[in-house]
């Protein structure tokens, strides 16, 4: 038996006391995730676009060693309500505003994943009081006319595999999505790309990914960008892993954001593509667990 027969999801978190649910985000029934001591600082991860909670699963437990750790479906994602309405990034504020509100969360630190950063960091511009720090991976939100033709054909791509996926869900599809997400196919777990073709195949879910992929339009998109003023004004520290070794467009805009945001801490992650949580767990954990606690 190798270590690739006995990767699983549930490895990472088996020995972890937690809670799953639903709460009200303004107005939204959204599925979530706790653990950790109730009166620990709290942490809120925010996934990325068509995931779920969880994208999180590498990192959830040891971050419940120290803080009251949430994370949550986004709008459509997941086993969140899936309303056939445009699900934005100013939909995906809106949401943690109430999912901050439902729990009576006075101060939170935020860790987003690809447009939950983007999310992370526009709701940290729009509530600065209710930020104590960011962490933001695979950095997304900067404006769609500074894309290259290359980044537009290579998202344009991502998004027709995403349809397919959800149209005619088979495993070989969602593994076919993964390839984007994590490079190594031994990381690309059984369980995980199950899990993600359980969510596929739910009823409504033909519609909602086209609601998600509506609310990254050139006008929505554009609507919802990350201004460099934005960028520049961000009071609260933040914390970027970059995967370096992969040029693509969240790679240009972790270096604008570098550029932009004051006094950034980077970190560059080598050997990952898209989710540097998933595909380097140990780095991603110890420096932002470090950095939420310094």
């Amino acid at each position: 038996m190798n270590k690739f027969d006995l990767q699983s999801i549930w490895s990472y978190i088996d020995k972890t006391p937690f809670t799953q649910g639903y709460v009200d985000a303004g107005g939204l029934k959204t599925r979530y995730v706790n653990a950790g001591p109730k009166d620990a600082p709290v942490v809120v991860m925010i996934h990325g676009m068509g995931g779920s909670w969880e994208n999180f699963t590498a990192n959830f437990s040891a971050f419940a060693e120290h803080f009251n750790t949430y994370a949550y479906d986004l709008a459509g994602h997941g086993y969140t309500e899936k309303p056939d309405t445009v699900n934005d990034v100013e939909a995906y504020v809106k949401q943690l505003k109430g999912f901050i509100d439902a729990f009576e969360l006075k101060k939170v630190n935020l860790l987003g994943l690809s447009i939950g950063c983007w999310t992370a960091t526009k709701f940290t511009v729009r509530y600065p009081e209710l930020v104590n720090k960011i962490v933001g991976l695979s950095a997304w939100g900067r404006p769609r006319g500074e894309m290259t033709d290359e980044m537009k054909a290579a998202g344009q791509a991502m998004l027709q595999e995403r349809l397919k996926s959800v149209d005619d869900p088979s495993f070989e599809r969602v593994d076919k999505v993964f390839e984007g997400l994590v490079a190594n196919p031994e990381d690309r777990m059984k369980d995980l790309l199950t899990l993600r073709l359980r969510h596929y195949s739910q009823d409504g879910m033909k519609q909602s990914m086209r609601n998600i992929f509506a609310g990254i339009s050139p006008e929505n998109w554009e609507k919802n960008a990350l201004t460099d003023d934005e960028l520049k004004s961000i009071s609260r520290p933040m914390m970027l892993f970059a995967c370096v070794d992969h040029p693509d467009l969240f790679l240009k805009n972790a270096y604008e954001y570098k550029e932009l945001i004051p006094g950034l801490e980077w970190v560059e992650v080598l050997g990952a593509s898209h989710w540097p949580q998933w595909e380097k767990p140990e780095l991603v954990n110890a420096k932002s667990i470090a950095f939420f606690q310094s």
